[in-house]
């Protein structure tokens, strides 16, 4: 932003420059020469500056459309980074999605593990107390054996890759 002023307010002064050399010119030649053929003669004289600074004002528009073209190279090489590193980062949020994913389904399996490890504390308290009739201490034995079939089985569809 503040370039933009910097260069707005060197082009208004250029600008400026440019009127009062033009003014004071003409001041000059009208008060300088007397009459209208010596004023035509001494113009005529400035015919080669014009055109030198024709062909300065031409360099510098053909030097103003190569920076050009050089900054849209560089903005090109720049979006097409850019890209390559979305997609990077693309490719990362989809490794950390599937992680995401395994992860979850792990913390379900452990949690189930440890509903089936509750259960089984429990048979085991339902089977050491002595107050139990001998039918809830076999029930308990028969649910707790089915338990632990239940967690043998959890733990053999567990592969030996998924357990590091």
């Amino acid at each position: 932003m503040e370039e933009k002023k910097n260069n707005l307010s060197l082009l208004t002064k250029l600008i400026v420059l440019v009127v009062i050399i033009w003014s004071s010119s003409t001041l000059l030649i009208l008060l300088g020469l007397d009459n209208w053929s010596d004023r035509g003669t001494f113009g005529d004289l400035f015919g080669a500056v014009n055109a030198l600074f024709s062909g300065l004002a031409f360099a510098g528009l053909i030097y103003t459309i190569v920076l050009q073209k050089q900054d849209l190279e560089l903005q090109r090489n720049e979006i097409a980074l850019n890209r390559a590193e979305l997609k990077k980062t693309a490719k990362a949020q989809q490794h950390s999605e599937k992680a995401l994913i395994q992860q979850v389904e792990q913390m379900k399996l452990a949690s189930k593990l440890n509903a089936l490890k509750i259960l089984i504390d429990y048979y085991n308290i339902q089977i050491a107390n002595p107050n139990n009739s001998p039918e809830v201490v076999a029930k308990s034995k028969e649910k707790r054996k089915m338990t632990i079939q239940e967690i043998d089985l959890l733990i053999d569809r567990i592969g030996d890759d998924e357990l590091e």
